[in-house]
């Protein structure tokens, strides 16, 4: 089943309705939770891998919980704007936000308006992103290595691309060029496809891209020099990732769903225990293989602990890339 067919079926389980949560349906009794819909923000555009994803989520939340959960697309700022629609949210636990790992770096970057360790309330992470350093596979590269030796021998002649600066992508390889004493150029695109038209036209000599690379590499267009998991992705079982070839740099980018402060812990057990069914419905698993994205799960605990962690190692990371930080 294709990318467009999985966002058709995903908009027609659940119902799609766009009108805003009504705010006097909204009970404050943990015990009658949820009385109402629950909106969840994307903060990506409609019809993409993220939003797609949400809305395969929302149709399995939507059967645990007993009331719709509607899906409200909000673009741009690298992906905060659901984190700073929060701010303004009830409690309640009718308005919740997907989060990307953008909101854990751009505070450094940016002075955002919200603070990640005071203006949330953590519920689960429900995937992730895998990310690979990839070049033409008509390239005389086979591994990072010998990207790496090219661009120290070529000074700087090699170019790659990715979704935007200070993405985890760039972040990534950026880290690379640190480690190993490698010069080369970054290229900023406005998103994966921008970027990979560039690497096929021999624009640039490498990019660093989620799963929108693998339809080039199963036609032969791509290979794919290393995945930058803990651990090999199931898509790619051949690839071996950056540790594996003598560089200790890990992204995977956790993509979880966080509520306003101030939740009545009661509300966020009632939505933790629904999101794990969701997320071990076997639809929902068959959907993230489909679209190339990890399985990854953190209950409200363990992504409470991610984001503190999180937070600061991206502000060490930024620092050591030379990026001013707030």
């Amino acid at each position: 089943m294709k990318k467009h067919q999985l966002f058709a079926t995903a908009l027609t389980a659940i119902g799609l309705i766009t009108a805003a949560v009504p705010a006097a349906a909204q009970g404050g009794n943990a015990a009658n939770y949820p009385n109402a819909p629950v909106k969840l923000i994307v903060p990506y555009t409609a019809g993409g891998v993220t939003d797609i994803m949400g809305r395969l989520f929302a149709e399995q939340a939507s059967k645990r919980l007993g009331q719709s959960v509607i899906i409200e697309n909000k673009t741009g700022a690298n992906g905060t704007l659901g984190g700073v629609q929060m701010l303004s949210a009830d409690p309640a636990g009718y308005s919740l936000t997907m989060l990307p790992i953008g909101t854990f770096r751009m505070p450094h970057i940016t002075g955002a308006q919200f603070n990640p360790l005071k203006d949330f309330t953590y519920i689960s992470v429900i995937s992730g992103f895998n990310y690979y350093i990839a070049v033409n596979s008509n390239s005389p590269w086979m591994n990072v290595n010998d990207l790496v030796a090219y661009a120290k021998k070529s000074n700087g002649a090699v170019s790659y691309g990715t979704p935007g600066a200070n993405s985890s992508q760039h972040i990534g390889m950026a880290q690379l060029g640190v480690k190993a004493k490698a010069d080369w150029t970054h290229v900023p695109f406005k998103g994966d496809a921008d970027a990979i038209s560039a690497l096929l036209g021999n624009h640039i000599q490498a990019v660093v891209s989620s799963s929108s690379i693998l339809p080039y590499v199963n036609t032969g267009k791509i290979r794919v020099l290393a995945s930058l998991g803990d651990v090999r992705s199931p898509d790619l079982p051949n690839v071996p990732t950056l540790k594996e070839q003598g560089y200790n740099i890990v992204h995977t980018s956790p993509m979880g769903i966080a509520g306003p402060k101030g939740m009545d812990p009661a509300v966020v057990k009632k939505l933790e225990a629904a999101f794990r069914e969701a997320y071990n419905d076997p639809e929902y698993q068959a959907g993230l293989k489909k679209l190339g994205m990890s399985a990854l799960y953190m209950n409200a605990a363990d992504y409470t602990k991610y984001a503190t962690e999180t937070f600061n190692g991206e502000r060490e990371a930024l620092k050591s890339m030379g990026v001013e930080v707030k």
